[in-house]
């Protein structure tokens, strides 16, 4: 197999991970986020340069945010690295 090959069976397994109603629901939690994010930031925002970096901000936590709330529902079971 080349590194091609590699590369589409990796995509594969990716997209089979993400896909389906996982990659839905983490997809519309995002946009909720999203929206949340932005009604005080349009509230507030002044300047060009301002309003940009914040909407950038709000756009990275909103992809975030969801994984953060797996893990809080979860107890951090993903970042406990040992028992406690």
């Amino acid at each position: 197999m080349g590194w091609r090959e590699n590369f589409r069976e990796d995509n594969k397994l990716l997209f089979a991970f993400v896909g389906g109603w996982r990659g839905k629901a983490y997809l519309w939690i995002a946009a909720a986020t999203f929206a949340r994010q932005m009604l005080p930031r349009l509230q507030t925002c002044e300047g060009l340069i301002g309003c940009s970096v914040s909407f950038v901000k709000c756009a990275i936590w909103s992809l975030v945010w969801p994984f953060y709330w797996v893990n809080y529902a979860t107890d951090f079971v993903l970042f406990r690295l040992h028992g406690s």
